[in-house]
């Protein structure tokens, strides 16, 4: 599908362009979702670019994702999409920057492309240029990653909360917390690598070049910039806080394991003395005068008793139960 947007008293206007069409003049964003071949062909004659293929985009190489050619800017960086399921994943979306013309390329369905299209066409914004189209989707992309890493956190706060609670839980779900921790760990880090490729990405947009951004916009970029550092100084440090509730939550697993087998050791210790003389009389000797006896069975059974009790009052004397 090829959406583009043309502004309009200070909003933008879409219209949808089939494939052999006319792209409006005027047009600042083209937004191309998931094309087919044919749709990159066209997108490469209309626009005289020479825009990626999905394998190219998943290309890891810096050379392959930020580049300058024939005058048009290509940059690709990591996105997360489907956040909000239990499946998150990263996608590489495309920015191709022409002639004050933003063509942006994905092959999902990212929130903050969503959220940013939806404003525009509400709300007046800055989005005379592809510059400033491409300056608001990375600022809507900026905010939706510090969504992310609050729920995260807020997440990881009320599970160090359970994981360290005073009051004995006996039904705690342990598999749960594990998979609640694994989750925000890996949202963490999408959202880590998320950073580093859009911080690249506004760095290559932003550096030194003949045709050099308005003083407005590179101010603009800049202060993308420190915040999309602030949030990755943020990540580390919700990576940090992971691993400790991780860490603390495996070695409360460890305490609980080795509850278990100190209560077996016990047990066994508790039953060992009573298994022994069970055992001896339970020989079967033809000479052992205390089967004959008349209190034999009752004395061997209060013998019994007494050395299972003797090291049960022993332990508990030790604070060893």
């Amino acid at each position: 599908m090829i959406t583009a947007y043309v502004p309009s008293n200070g909003m933008l206007k879409p219209a949808g362009i089939a494939t052999g069409g006319l792209i409006p003049d005027g047009t600042v964003w083209v937004d191309v979702v998931s094309p087919s071949d044919s749709d990159l062909a066209f997108l490469d004659e209309a626009l005289g670019l020479d825009v990626p293929t999905e394998e190219d985009m998943q290309e890891i190489e810096m050379s392959s994702r930020l580049y300058h050619e024939e005058n048009a800017l290509y940059m690709t960086a990591m996105m997360i999409t489907q956040a909000d399921t239990p499946n998150p994943v990263s996608v590489p979306v495309t920015f191709v920057l022409a002639g004050h013309r933003l063509v942006t390329l994905r092959y999902a369905e990212p929130t903050p492309f969503k959220l940013y299209a939806a404003q525009s066409q509400r709300h007046v914004m800055p989005c005379a240029t592809g510059e400033e189209v491409l300056a608001g989707l990375l600022d809507a992309i900026v905010d939706r990653v510090a969504d992310i890493l609050e729920r995260v956190q807020g997440d990881i706060d009320t599970l160090s909360r359970e994981v360290f609670a005073h009051e004995v839980r006996p039904k705690r779900d342990y598999n749960i917390i594990l998979s609640r921790i694994g989750r925000g760990y890996a949202l963490t880090s999408q959202a880590r690598e998320s950073l580093v490729s859009f911080g690249r990405l506004v760095s290559f947009v932003a550096r030194p070049s003949e045709e050099r951004l308005p003083k407005a916009m590179e101010r603009g970029f800049k202060t993308i910039a420190g915040d999309i550092s602030s949030l990755s100084d943020h990540a580390s440090f919700l990576a940090n806080n992971i691993s400790f509730t991780l860490d603390a939550t495996l070695g409360l697993i460890n305490n609980e394991q080795t509850s278990i087998i100190k209560i077996f050791s016990v047990a066994a210790v508790v039953f060992l003395p009573p298994t022994l003389i069970a055992s001896i009389y339970g020989m079967n000797f033809e000479f052992m005068p205390e089967l004959s006896w008349t209190y034999g069975y009752p004395l061997s059974l209060g013998l019994m008793v007494v050395f299972a009790i003797l090291p049960y009052v022993f332990f508990k004397y030790r604070g060893w139960l």
